[in-house]
C-alpha cells in the first residue's frame, strides 16, 4: 500500500487592532500552528525546503488558521485535488478519486493533492484575515479591506523507477538494450535475443537507468561469476554450458519524510547461451604456495589456476611432479592428493607429503588426462611451471612503511616516524635545494603502495659539501617482529636521466648490520623492488637507516630524482 504524506498548516496570527464589522476574534492573541510530517521542524528556513515525493503519491494539507475570513488553494499543472472520500486502502488507484469539480484551485480547509507528473510542483495557500498578521517572518499584504497571507510549499516529484541497461558480448561487440519502454516477462522469452558465447568468456552489463533518479542497483546473473553485483558496470564470466537469464533491480533510497524507499526489477531481454569453449584447457598462470594454516614453518599446499571451471580432477596425483631445489638440496615427488579449491572452481590444489619453504625454488609438471572442465575439455600437459612462494610481511602499518601518515616537520621529512641527519654538522638548511625544498621529502606525486612515497631530489655529489644524507625509520620496534631470518624489501622509482647506484643501509639490530645495496634498476620511469636479507637474533628494534653517500655513487653527477615506497620485512623460511 502506498505511503502518503499529511501536512497540517496552521498560522500563528497576531491581530494588531480590534474587530472589524461583525467579525469577532476568539481573543486578542490568536494562536495557531504549522505542522508537517515532511519537515522535522517548521521555521523560517525549513518552510522553504523542497519536499521530495513520488509521482502518483499525494499530500494532505490543512489550514487550521484561527480568525481566517476565507482561503484559496492553488496548485501547479500536473497536480489534481482529490475528493475527501478516499481511504488509505484506495491509495493504489487514486485517479478514481480526482475531484472533477476542482482543477487548480480549492477553498476547503483540508485538501489532498495528487502529483501526476514528475518535476517541481508548488502548492500555495492564500489565507485572508480581517486585520494585519505575521507568520514566520512574513507579513500579510492588504488587499482592499482584508489582509492576505501567502505561503507556498515546493515539491520535488520523482518519476517512478524505470530500469534501462545494456548487455554487450565482449568478444563480438553485439549489444542488446533494455529500454524504458520494455518490461520483459521472465516466463515469456520468445522475443528475447540469444547471446551465444563460449565458456570462459564474458558479457558486459551496464546500468543506464536515470528515470526516477535511482541511487543504486542489484544485478543477478544466473550461473555467472559473480552471481550478483551492485556495480554500475561489470564484466560477468560464464563457464558452465547452458542457457541463463539475468535481472536488474534499481532502487532509490528514502529521502526526507515524503519519499519512501522504492525499487523496480526487470528481466533483461536476453538468453545467455554458453557453449563449450574451442580454446585449449590450459594452466593460466604460475603456481602459488598456499597458507595451510599450520603454525610450523613452510606449507604443504600448492595451487595453480586454469582457464575454466574444473569439473573433476580424477585420480591424478601420479600425473604430477613437484620439483624442489634449495642450494644443494633437491627432491622430486608427486602430491599425496589433488583437489579443486573450495573457494575458486578454476583453481587446482596439490597437497604435499612434506612442506615447502619460501626459500625453495619449486616447479610443477603435469602429464595426465584426468582433469576436465565443466565444458568437457581436458587439461593439457605442462612442464616446469614456476611456483610463487608464500611470503609474510612483518612490518605493520604502525611503522608507517608506505609513508601514508604525514607530520608537519622538515626534520622528519614531513613523514611520521622518519628522521633526517645531514652530513657536515647536521644543519638541515644544507639539505635543501635553492628553491627551499628538502633533498628528501614526503611526496604524493608517485607511489607504489597507497598515496605517498619519499622523494629524493638533489644534485650528486651533494651541494653544500655535506657528503651524505641519512633517512631513518624509527618505528621498527612497534611491529613486534620476533627473532628470525628476514628479507628487507623496498620499492624504487628512478626518473629518466637519473642513474643512482647504491644506498648504504643499516639495520641497527640486524646481522649483517650494514650493507651497501646496489640499485641495478632494470629501467627508469617504472617501479621495481630492491631486496636485502638479514637475521634478527632477538625481537627486532632499533632504527632502519638509508644512507645516501657520495662515496657509494662515485661515477654519477647532476640532478638525481627517485622515490622510495612500501618498506617490507619478509619472513624467510630456511630449509632445515
Amino acid at each position: 500500500m502506498k505511503k502518503y504524506n499529511i501536512i497540517l498548516i496552521a498560522f500563528l496570527a497576531l491581530f494588531n487592532c480590534g474587530p472589524k464589522d461583525d467579525f469577532e476574534p476568539l481573543s486578542d492573541l490568536v494562536v495557531a500552528d504549522l505542522f508537517t510530517p515532511s519537515l522535522n521542524r517548521v521555521d523560517e528556513t525549513t518552510i522553504n525546503n523542497i519536499i521530495p515525493i513520488s509521482v502518483n503519491d499525494f499530500s494532505s494539507l490543512a489550514d487550521l488558521s484561527q480568525g481566517v475570513v476565507s482561503r484559496s488553494w492553488s496548485i501547479s499543472p500536473g497536480t489534481r485535488f482529490l475528493k475527501d472520500t478516499f481511504q488509505r486502502k484506495d491509495s493504489l488507484n487514486l485517479e478514481a478519486f480526482i475531484d472533477p469539480e476542482l482543477n487548480s484551485s480549492n477553498w476547503r480547509p483540508t485538501v489532498h493533492v495528487l502529483f501526476q507528473e514528475p518535476g517541481e510542483k508548488i502548492v500555495t495557500l492564500n489565507s485572508f484575515f480581517p486585520q494585519p498578521v505575521s507568520y514566520l517572518g512574513k507579513d500579510a499584504v492588504q488587499v482592499e479591506d482584508l489582509w492576505r497571507l501567502s505561503n507556498s510549499l515546493t515539491y520535488d516529484v520523482y518519476a517512478r523507477l524505470n530500469a534501462e541497461a545494456s548487455i554487450t558480448n565482449t568478444t563480438t561487440s553485439e549489444e542488446v538494450l533494455l529500454t524504458a519502454g520494455q518490461n520483459p516477462s521472465a516466463t515469456d522469452t520468445s522475443g528475447f535475443t540469444t547471446l551465444t558465447l563460449e565458456a570462459g568468456t564474458t558479457l558486459n552489463f551496464k546500468d543506464l537507468s536515470t528515470i526516477g533518479r535511482p541511487d543504486g542497483r542489484v544485478w543477478n546473473f544466473e550461473s555467472g561469476t559473480p552471481e550478483t553485483s551492485e556495480d554500475q558496470e561489470i564484466d560477468v564470466l560464464y563457464n558452465r554450458p547452458g542457457e541463463y537469464s539475468a535481472t536488474i533491480t534499481v532502487n532509490r533510497n528514502k529521502k526526507g519524510k515524503g519519499l519512501f524507499f522504492a525499487e523496480q526489477t526487470k528481466t533483461l531481454p536476453v538468453i545467455v547461451k554458453i557453449i563449450p569453449s574451442t580454446q585449449p584447457f590450459v594452466i593460466s598462470n604460475n603456481g602459488m604456495a598456499v597458507d595451510d594454516n599450520n603454525p610450523t614453518l613452510g606449507t604443504n599446499i600448492l595451487s595453480f589456476p586454469v582457464n575454466g571451471i574444473v569439473e573433476t580432477v580424477g585420480n591424478s596425483s601420479a600425473n604430477f611432479t613437484v620439483d624442489i631445489t634449495n642450494g644443494s638440496f633437491t627432491t622430486s615427488s608427486s602430491p599425496s592428493a589433488v583437489r579443486i579449491s573450495s573457494s575458486n572452481g578454476s583453481v587446482v590444489e596439490l597437497v604435499l607429503s612434506e612442506p615447502i619453504y619460501n626459500s625453495d625454488t619449486v616447479t610443477i609438471s603435469y602429464n595426465g588426462t584426468s582433469i576436465e572442465s565443466i565444458d568437457q575439455r581436458t587439461l593439457e600437459a605442462f612442464t616446469n611451471v614456476s611456483v610463487d612462494n608464500l611470503f609474510t610481511n612483518f612490518l605493520t602499518d604502525v611503522a608507517n612503511p608506505s609513508m601514508e601518515t604525514s607530520v608537519a616537520n622538515e626534520r622528519n621529512a614531513n613523514t611520521l616516524g622518519y628522521g633526517l641527519f645531514v652530513g657536515g654538522g647536521n644543519n638541515l638548511d644544507n639539505a635543501k635545494n635553492t628553491d627551499g625544498s628538502l633533498f628528501i621529502d614526503r611526496s604524493t606525486e608517485r607511489s607504489s603502495d597507497g598515496n605517498a612515497s619519499l622523494k629524493f631530489n638533489a644534485n650528486m655529489p651533494f651541494d653544500n659539501g655535506i657528503g651524505f644524507l641519512s633517512l631513518s625509520n624509527t618505528l621498527l620496534s612497534n611491529s613486534n617482529i620476533p627473532a628470525g631470518d628476514y628479507m628487507l624489501t623496498f620499492d624504487m622509482y628512478i626518473e629518466n636521466g637519473s642513474d643512482f647506484e647504491g644506498i648504504f643501509q643499516v639495520i641497527q639490530q640486524g646481522e649483517p648490520r650494514t650493507q651497501t645495496v646496489s640499485i641495478n634498476a632494470p629501467n627508469t620511469d617504472e617501479w621495481f623492488t630492491v631486496k636485502r636479507e638479514f637475521t634478527a637474533g632477538s625481537a627486532l628494534g632499533g632504527n632502519l637507516i638509508f644512507n645516501f653517500r657520495d662515496s657509494d655513487n662515485p661515477s654519477i653527477s647532476g640532478r638525481q630524482v627517485f622515490y622510495l615506497d612500501n618498506l617490507q620485512i619478509i619472513g624467510v623460511e630456511k630449509r632445515p
